[in-house]
């Protein structure tokens, strides 16, 4: 299993394939899971993918700062002897890969963000805040009914038994976030504050969804600025684009880091 400790943590992280690294870094309740639908996608790269603080087999305790999970993915780099890597982040991951292409300009050579911005919305802050306090009461299956809301277009609700496996799937999965965990990484966004993007020096592509109600493409276009070298695409997909919209998306990195 592959991890190396911190002072603070000890880090969990998969490795796959072969070719120029490229640093994968999930959102709010994902781990390296998350990246099952692109990774066929990406050849002649090498995927590296931590699981944040809070997610996954990533051990830690205590409260969570995504300053904390910035300076994660730098000794992530550092442990493996990578001086500069290509960055892939979703959601949070890419808040996070704003933070560190902003202060680590020379450790990132190029930067793909997938429904993201600089810091979390009111409306992420409500509904996040909301769906911590459901999951210390309701069936696990039933919440994740409800996430799927946020993350999903109409197509995935149009069969129940999708909606049922999904969920069901989700609840079982050996790895899933404990709502301890959950609480934990949420109450990171209260200690957030927007990053000076100005200090961004490599090319950044901005992927919006735009039927994406959780980050609209607004918020997006409005969360990279101070960007120099910003790239916008948006593609007809929700909040998890890379899981609706897989190929399009594994089309829009690849065209863009090479």
């Amino acid at each position: 299993m592959p991890q190396f400790k911190r002072s603070d943590a000890i880090i969990h992280y998969e490795v796959t394939g072969n070719g120029p690294p490229l640093l994968l870094i999930a959102g709010t309740a994902s781990d390296n899971g998350s990246w099952g639908p692109l990774l066929p996608l990406l050849p002649g790269r090498q995927p590296i993918m931590p699981d944040n603080r809070g997610s996954g087999r990533t051990e830690s305790e205590g409260p969570i700062d995504i300053d904390q999970i910035v300076e994660d993915t730098v000794a992530l780099l550092d442990h493996l002897g990578i001086a500069e890597a290509d960055v892939v982040g979703h959601s949070l991951g890419g808040m996070i890969g704003l933070r560190l292409a902003a202060r680590y300009p020379d450790r990132v050579r190029r930067l793909v963000t997938l429904t993201s911005g600089n810091v979390p919305g009111a409306k992420e802050r409500a509904l996040f805040g909301d769906m911590e306090r459901h999951y210390f009461t309701m069936p696990p299956e039933d919440w994740f009914r409800l996430l799927f809301q946020w993350l999903f277009s109409t197509p995935f609700f149009t069969d129940e038994a999708n909606i049922a496996a999904a969920a069901a799937a989700s609840t079982a999965y050996p790895y899933r976030q404990s709502p301890e965990n959950f609480a934990r990484q949420v109450k990171a966004f209260d200690r957030m504050a927007a990053e000076d993007l100005r200090q961004v020096r490599c090319p950044v592509l901005a992927v919006a969804g735009s039927l994406d109600l959780l980050v609209p493409p607004a918020a997006v276009i409005a969360g990279h600025q101070g960007v120099r070298n910003l790239t916008l695409t948006t593609l007809p997909a929700a909040h998890s684009i890379h899981w609706e919209a897989p190929q399009a998306v594994a089309d829009a990195i690849n065209g863009f880091l090479s």
